[in-house]
């Protein structure tokens, strides 16, 4: 099966004209006006996790797609090999191929599941043939840094400091906003100009895509970064995902919930409140000191509030922000897509919030395997 694999992959590339997947220590033509990015070009292309596109050319300007970079990340771990390898494992490539036909990344989306990246992109050869920004990049790689890698990747406290655009550009990407600080804090992924700005939506050329590739497998070559600004905590810490720009403090570990309990801040979520029988929400019924706003459900945080934005959402009886809700619905699925990939988990499988096994039928399923077309994935049953 794995022989079968490899030859079809080798017939769908012979007849796409990028990129070309032909390793080596080649020495690329292209490449002036590059000096920054050739010893990372040609190191990358030595240890067979980039390549080029054909004719001793690497197209250092053009911009990387999806699923190049994947591709890339997923080779500067397992090496040349990893994509197949990790296709193989996922057992379900001939029906992608039946869906995209003929196209390269076709393996490298079947890898993907693997880690839930096909839960962003999908499985449609369009989306992953579309260029990469930067946001998507962080997500991508952080992804699967952590999770092939033996690396802990922790966020510097106060490194919002050093992102020029943090406030209001990339805290909008509340998606891919952990993943754009871990980058940040551990210099894989790092600011485009002298103001720190990381620009999430812009996007990168396979020549930047080269050097964090070289930043991932060599630690030596990672940016220094040094936080401008490291906040000073007091005890109980304040809540440091809902602070608003002027500093001012809403919830806080240690204050007292609505259920009468301390309010801690989850392990492995960072969310504050969650998994300590907060259900009913820390932030529902607060009042703005300043107009004397109370937030109920639904509500948008108002000018008051420092014009933080998102709604406080109710599911299930739990009550959360809207990022927050980001950060706990991304755990459960990593853990899924981890321990029970959707693809080799029967229809119907329920799990709860936190991303375990539960009883079909459940109070406290969360989650469940649906094959709404050709492919079966984890859904949320409350979004």
């Amino acid at each position: 099966m794995m022989g079968k694999k490899i030859m079809l992959a080798t017939a769908v590339m012979a007849m796409t004209a990028q990129p070309v997947m032909a390793f080596g220590a080649e020495s690329f033509t292209d490449l002036a006006g590059f000096d920054w990015a050739k010893p990372a070009i040609e190191q990358m292309a030595a240890q067979e996790i980039l390549s080029g596109v054909g004719n001793q050319k690497y197209a250092p300007a053009a911009n990387v797609t999806v699923a190049e970079f994947a591709s890339m990340a997923m080779r500067a771990y397992g090496g040349k090999d990893a994509v197949i390898t990790l296709a193989d494992e996922q057992g379900n490539l001939e029906e992608i191929e039946k869906k995209n036909g003929e196209y390269w990344g076709n393996t490298t989306i079947c890898a993907a599941q693997k880690f839930g990246l096909t839960y962003r992109f999908g499985t449609d050869k369009v989306r992953w043939s579309k260029p990469a920004n930067r946001s998507e990049m962080a997500a991508i790689v952080m992804t699967i840094a952590e999770q092939m890698g033996n690396e802990t990747f922790e966020i510097k406290r106060g490194i919002e400091s050093n992102i020029g655009d943090h406030d209001p550009y990339v805290i909008n990407h509340f998606e891919d906003l952990d993943y754009i600080l871990k980058a940040y804090s551990n210099g894989i992924l790092c600011g485009t100009n002298n103001e720190g700005d990381f620009a999430p939506d812009a996007y990168a050329k396979r020549a930047e895509a080269a050097a964090i590739m070289q930043r991932l497998v060599d630690p030596s070559k990672r940016i220094h970064v040094v936080v401008k600004h490291v906040p000073v905590l007091t005890s109980p810490l304040p809540d440091g995902s809902n602070v608003g720009v002027s500093g001012r403090v809403y919830p806080k570990e240690g204050d007292i919930g609505p259920n009468g309990k301390p309010i801690t801040r989850d392990p492995i979520t960072g969310v504050l409140g969650f998994g300590n029988g907060q259900k009913g929400g820390i932030y529902l019924g607060l009042k703005s000191p300043m107009s004397g706003v109370v937030l109920e459900v639904g509500d948008t945080a108002p000018d008051s509030y420092d014009n933080m934005g998102g709604d406080y959402v109710e599911k299930n009886g739990y009550i959360f922000w809207e990022p927050e809700w980001t950060m706990i619905e991304k755990t459960a699925r990593e853990k899924l897509n981890r321990e029970h990939p959707a693809n080799s988990t029967p229809v119907g499988t329920q799990a709860d919030i936190r991303g375990n096994i539960v009883a079909k039928g459940s109070l406290d399923a969360w989650f469940e395997v649906k094959r709404p077309a050709d492919f079966q994935n984890w859904q949320s049953i409350y979004n």
